[in-house]
């Protein structure tokens, strides 16, 4: 596999990824009985952390060691595609968010 850079393949694929974390975090507070505004707050928040943590945007540490992600997609033609930098999927979390709640 080679690793390329292809920021706009990499940008949609960090916003499916993190459209299926809501989707998921949606469904198992539902299964939970969270309800209404309440299930749209938790799942946003939720959501928000998980990708503030996979895009580094917060730091990582347990047991003294620092743990710095780099997100990278395997894309159909095998190909490894990243954006040259960090992710920054939280970016999208309450648009995606807001268009989950819509539907």
């Amino acid at each position: 596999m080679e690793l390329k850079l292809n920021a706009e393949s990499f940008d949609e694929h960090q916003m499916i990824l993190i459209g299926e974390i809501i989707d998921r975090v949606k469904s198992d507070l539902k299964l939970a009985g969270v309800k209404d505004e309440q299930l749209k707050e938790m799942v946003g928040n939720i959501a928000f952390s998980i990708a503030t943590t996979l895009d580094n945007s917060s730091t990582t540490e347990f047991d003294g060691v620092v743990v710095n992600p780099y997100l990278v997609f395997q894309t159909q033609d095998n190909e490894l595609t990243h954006c040259g930098g960090n992710s920054y999927m939280h970016e999208y979390v309450f648009g995606i968010l807001d268009e989950v709640f819509e539907s």
